[in-house]
C-alpha cells in the first residue's frame, strides 16, 4: 500500500490542470496561440491603414507638404475647406501645416498697400489741373518764356496769359504795363494806339499779312488806362443804364484793354457804319481775323453764344493777345472762351 501511494502523481488543483491543458504543445494551447497571433496581425494592419490615411490628409490640406511645386500666390490663398480634417477630430500635423489666409509667406499679416499718389504739377498758376492750358505747357518742349515764371500765372498782370473778366480784376486796379509801345499799323480812330511790346509786334505782322491778301485792318482802340475806362464806362451807364452798360463795357480795373494786350479793329474798306456793331462780323476784316488771328497769337475774345460765360455780347472786333501757342491750341480744340480753356468759372456778372 505504501509503494502504490508513493508511485501516484501528486494531486493537482483545478487551476493547475487548466494551465496544463492550455499549454503548448497541447491542442488547446496551440489554438490559443493562433488566435493571439491573428489578433496581433489584424491590429498591425489597422494601425498601418490609419497612419497612411493621416499622411494623405496632411499632404492634401497643406501646400507645404505637397510634392507638386507651388507658387507664392498659392501659399497665401485660403485653404480648400473640403480638403481639411473635420473640426471634431483635427490632427496636430494638419493644424500645423495649414496656412492662414491672413498671413503672407513670411508669417507677417498681409495688409492692402495703398497706391502712391502725387499731386499734379500745375505749370500754369491759377489754372486748374487737367485744363487744356496745363496740358499744352506740359507737352511743349520749348518756349521763349520758359524761364519767366510771371508768364505762367493767369492772375499776374505782367503775364500774356492774364485772365481779366467780371470775376477777376487787375491787381492793382490801376495797373499800368511797363512796356507800352506804339505799333506801326493803320489807325482808324482818333484814339492813340498803344500795346505791350510783344502784342504790338504780333499786331504788326497780322495787319501786314492781311494787307498782303487785300484785307485792310485798322486799329480802332488798344490800351486804355484806369482813368480812361472810368470816363468811358460812366458815359455808357449814363446813356443806357448800368445794367445795359455792363453787357458792353467793363468796370475800371476789369477791362482787358488795361492790360495792353487787347485791340478793337475796324475794316478800312467797309466804312464805319458797322464799327462796334454786330454787323461788323460780315466784314472782310472780321472774317480774316477769325480765320487767321490765332496764327499771330490773337483770339476773338467774345463770341456769339458765349454770353453766359464771358458776360458780354458778342464783339467780333475785340481781339485779345495770348501768344501763338495758346491761341492756336484754343482754336484747334474748338473751345469758345478763354475761361473754359483755363478751366475756370465763367463771369456772367460781377461778384
Amino acid at each position: 500500500m505504501v509503494g502504490f501511494h508513493q508511485a501516484r502523481r501528486p494531486r493537482q488543483t483545478t487551476g493547475a490542470r487548466l494551465r496544463r491543458e492550455l499549454s503548448w504543445p497541447r491542442p488547446a494551447g496551440v489554438l490559443i496561440s493562433l488566435l493571439g497571433a491573428a489578433l496581433i496581425f489584424n491590429g498591425a494592419v489597422a494601425l498601418a491603414d490609419s497612419t497612411d490615411a493621416s499622411v494623405v490628409s496632411v499632404a492634401s490640406s497643406s501646400p507645404s507638404l505637397n510634392t507638386t511645386p507651388v507658387t507664392s500666390q498659392a501659399l497665401v490663398a485660403p485653404a480648400d475647406p473640403a480638403s481639411t480634417a473635420p473640426a471634431s477630430a483635427p490632427s496636430s500635423a494638419t493644424a500645423t501645416a495649414t496656412v492662414s489666409p491672413d498671413l503672407a509667406v513670411s508669417g507677417v499679416t498681409a495688409a492692402p498697400i495703398a497706391p502712391v499718389t502725387t499731386p499734379p504739377v500745375l505749370l500754369v498758376k491759377g489754372s486748374v489741373a487737367g485744363a487744356p492750358v496745363q496740358k499744352l505747357f506740359a507737352a511743349r518742349t520749348a518756349t521763349a518764356a520758359a524761364g519767366d515764371k510771371t508768364v505762367l500765372d493767369v492772375f499776374n498782370p505782367k503775364s500774356t496769359l492774364v485772365l481779366v473778366n467780371k470775376r477777376n480784376a487787375l491787381k492793382p486796379l490801376a495797373h499800368v504795363p511797363a512796356d507800352l509801345v506804339t505799333p506801326a499799323v493803320a489807325v482808324g480812330s482818333g484814339e492813340p494806339g498803344l500795346l505791350r511790346a510783344e502784342a504790338a509786334s504780333a499786331a504788326e505782322r497780322m495787319f501786314g499779312a492781311a494787307a498782303a491778301q487785300g484785307v485792310s485792318i485798322t486799329l480802332m482802340s488798344s490800351y486804355r488806362s484806369y482813368d480812361t475806362q472810368v470816363g468811358l464806362y460812366n458815359g455808357y451807364a449814363a446813356e443806357k443804364g448800368a445794367e445795359a452798360a455792363d453787357t458792353t463795357s467793363a468796370h475800371p480795373g476789369f477791362s482787358e484793354h488795361q492790360t495792353g494786350l487787347a485791340i478793337d479793329i475796324g475794316d478800312g474798306k467797309a466804312g464805319n457804319a458797322c464799327d462796334f456793331r454786330s454787323c461788323f462780323a460780315e466784314t472782310a476784316a472780321a472774317q480774316w481775323v477769325a480765320a487767321h488771328g490765332a496764327d499771330y497769337g490773337f483770339l476773338v475774345r467774345y463770341l456769339t453764344g458765349s454770353e453766359a460765360v464771358t458776360g458780354y455780347w458778342a464783339e467780333p472786333w475785340h481781339l485779345r493777345y495770348v501768344g501763338v501757342e495758346v491761341a492756336q491750341d484754343v482754336v484747334a480744340l474748338g473751345i469758345p472762351t478763354y475761361e473754359e480753356y483755363l478751366g475756370l468759372p465763367g463771369a456772367p456778372g460781377y461778384k
